[in-house]
């Protein structure tokens, strides 16, 4: 035609690529990633929930010195598992997608299948050979003759845990989460039972706990190998390890440092707290987890979600930029919550004893953000194949988190190494950043994401102001704490009245926003009250567009409830901005090529 503009035309016909999905109903790439990221995040809170059952099991017939070994063993099997698993999990899935084929992908399989047998078996087995020898000096004073074989049993079970994560990976980047978390709660459903007859009815203490864990690792790996043993073609291919290993070995040295930064101020106040402070600290540690359920369905489902876009540079870039902001949104939202109601919580499953902890679980919360942070950040790198400064920046991340113990741990105990703990990841955070950057740029949604952290602080600090003002206290009288919690249940109302003050929501997302509402008994009404980021602000947040950008003024009228130039089925289409509009279209194409079978997953290897 005469006169048409090459770059309306491609707004035209992405607006009818939407359009089309509009009428076909599918569901977009990102509602893919969503999916997984809830199944293997149910999984594992199930998971986490069961295994917690245990705990007044474990009180009730282990001494403090049976925790102690426990501890003990736990800690060396941590620092061990770093060298057995050779960062090679992060190799199988980023080069599981460079060549799509059966057969290379079976060479991937294969290779990392030897990685997890052959070597572990070596490396684990010269150690148990060796642990009489070693246990002692672990121990020091503490250890007692024949303690070397809680070790030995837990080496054992490491062996079967490390070979057990080849088939979970897989399950993972064939996009099968169903059996995923089948498998993963059915390990727990073995697992229970069996620590209640080793612990409870023979009274094996320690052992009884580790013998459990062995025989339940043992046993899912009788029923994995079915699953991915005809993937294997059992072939040698030195070609392909070798850069494998490359890419793996410097996530060996991340590992390490990684270690040091999570667990060294637990010997800070071992030394200078005593082991009271540890246990409270521990116990903090544990009631920040549900952050990290989050992060690690996040971490399960993402890489080979936006991996599968990697020969569409940009398109790949504006993928992981709005999805990384979904994603810390529901970070920062889930951190408000916690501030708020971590009195209540504390009261209600924690012993007096340990009331003290609720300040140090949420700063231990929010290096668990942080963390996530982190994780976004190193995409670049992690695609760049540009890994080998990363354990670089952990090393002075970690070197940092021990130099401030030193400083803080002595005159504020678990209150200041929680903030070391969060210090730590917020360098690691933000060098990784730069570092990604200059591999593997990726145009961040930096105002949107600036929007959400005013949003979150001045929520939480709303919160917490409330409570100064009515006095709360976790030592009060439970009937006044529950009174206080619920009348600050409103104020959380601040958080999203904020981000629509902000215009946080582009107006593809305004969209389905209202579509969602529409569909609750009650909430259609509210739906159109959802404000949309202004002229240029949907441009201007530096994930799907440039900042010169403009937004058609067309959603606030499809808002109000009219038609926009056309018939009401082109509405939703003819709303959204280009960006939106191509941000649409790559998600049916993603969805299309994934085959997805809400009960199995996607097509796997034959």
């Amino acid at each position: 035609m005469e006169g048409t503009d090459p770059g309306q035309a491609a707004v035209t016909e992405r607006r009818a690529n939407a359009r089309r999905r509009t009428r076909t109903g599918g569901k977009g790439g990102y509602s893919l990633l969503l999916k997984d990221s809830v199944i293997y995040g149910a999984g594992r809170a199930l998971q986490k929930f069961l295994v917690a059952l245990l705990l007044p099991l474990y009180t009730a017939f282990l001494s403090p010195a049976d925790y102690g070994i426990l501890g003990m063993v736990v800690t060396v099997t941590t620092f061990l598992d770093v060298f057995v698993t050779l960062g090679f999990d992060v190799a199988f899935s980023r080069f599981y997608f460079d060549d799509k084929s059966p057969a290379a992908r079976r060479r991937v399989i294969t290779n990392t299948f030897y990685v997890s047998t052959a070597y572990p078996a070596v490396l684990l087995g010269a150690t148990i050979v060796l642990l009489p020898t070693i246990a002692p000096l672990l121990m020091g004073g503490q250890y007692e003759s024949g303690d070397w074989r809680y070790f030995a049993v837990a080496l054992a079970t490491l062996f079967f845990s490390n070979l057990n994560d080849l088939p979970f990976t897989l399950f993972r980047l064939e996009h099968r989460p169903w059996i995923f978390s089948a498998f993963t709660i059915g390990r727990v459903i073995v697992q229970v039972p069996l620590s209640v007859l080793f612990v409870a009815v023979f009274d094996w203490g320690p052992m009884g706990v580790l013998l459990a864990n062995l025989v339940t690792a043992a046993g899912m790996q009788v029923m994995l190998l079915p699953t991915y043993v005809r993937k294997i073609d059992w072939g040698w291919h030195w070609e392909l390890l070798r850069p494998m290993l490359a890419f793996a070995i410097p996530a060996l040295f991340t590992g390490i440092s990684f270690y040091w930064l999570k667990l060294s101020d637990r010997w800070f106040l071992l030394h200078y707290q005593g082991k009271s402070e540890v246990g409270l600290y521990t116990v903090a540690y544990s009631l920040s987890q549900p952050l990290y359920i989050t992060l690690m369905a996040f971490r399960m489902a993402w890489p080979q979600w936006h991996y599968a876009r990697l020969n569409e540079p940009e398109k790949h870039k504006r993928m992981v930029s709005r999805s990384s902001t979904y994603f810390l949104a529901l970070n920062v939202g889930l951190l408000v919550l916690i501030g708020t109601l971590l009195p209540l919580g504390v009261r209600v499953f924690l012993n007096e004893r340990y009331w003290s902890v609720g300040p140090a679980t949420f700063v231990l919360s929010l290096s668990v953000v942080l963390y996530a942070v982190y994780f976004v950040f190193w995409v670049g790198s992690n695609v760049a194949k540009k890994n080998r400064m990363i354990p670089v920046f952990f090393v002075i991340a970690s070197a940092v988190n021990i130099g401030l113990n030193f400083i803080v741990v002595p005159r504020y105990g678990m209150w200041g190494a929680a903030w070391t703990h969060a210090l730590g990841f917020a360098m690691l955070a933000v060098t990784v950043f730069f570092y990604s950057e200059r591999w593997y740029p990726i145009p961040y949604e930096w105002r949107r994401l600036l929007k959400l952290v005013v949003a979150g602080a001045t929520t939480l600090g709303a919160v917490w102001a409330l409570a100064w003002a009515t006095g709360q206290s976790v030592d009060m009288p439970f009937g006044e704490l529950l009174v206080r919690q619920l009348a600050a249940l409103p104020v959380l109302l601040l958080f999203p009245v904020l981000l629509w003050v902000f215009r946080f929501w582009t107006p593809g997302e305004v969209v389905r926003l209202r579509q969602m509402t529409a569909r609750l008994p009650g909430l259609a009404a509210v739906a159109p009250q959802v404000a949309v980021a202004g002229p240029g602000q949907a441009a201007q947040t530096g994930g799907v567009g440039s900042a010169g950008d403009e937004v058609d003024e067309e959603p606030a009228a499809l808002l109000a409830g009219g038609v926009v130039d056309g018939s009401p089925g082109e509405d939703r289409a003819e709303c959204l901005s280009e960006d939106d509009a191509a941000a649409e279209d790559e998600e049916a194409e993603l969805e299309a090529s994934a085959h997805l079978n809400v009960t199995e997953g996607g097509e796997t290897l034959a």
